[in-house]
């Protein structure tokens, strides 16, 4: 099944693969697993899977509260610095 980019904000992005998402990172048209530092990119959307894991699956809700919680630290970081 083809990875689907489901929402996005900044540099992150929430994707789908069937029913497993998770939240990755895209900066500078490369791809970026966001936890345990793993961060060696990839170049496509479809080569994902070589930087995530099992436990960087989760099903759609959980994933989404997790997408929505680092939106909300950056932007809680942005008012800091104002």
């Amino acid at each position: 099944m083809a990875v689907t980019i489901v929402a996005e904000h900044g540099t992150h992005l929430l994707i789908a693969d069937g029913e497993r998402y998770a939240v990755i990172e895209r900066r500078q048209d490369r791809f970026y697993n966001c936890h345990d530092e793993k961060r060696t990119p990839v170049d496509t959307l479809s080569g994902v899977a070589g930087i995530l894991d099992e436990r960087d699956w989760a099903d759609r809700d959980s994933a989404r509260a997790a997408f929505d919680a680092v939106i909300q630290r950056g932007n809680d970081l942005a008012q800091r610095m104002l």
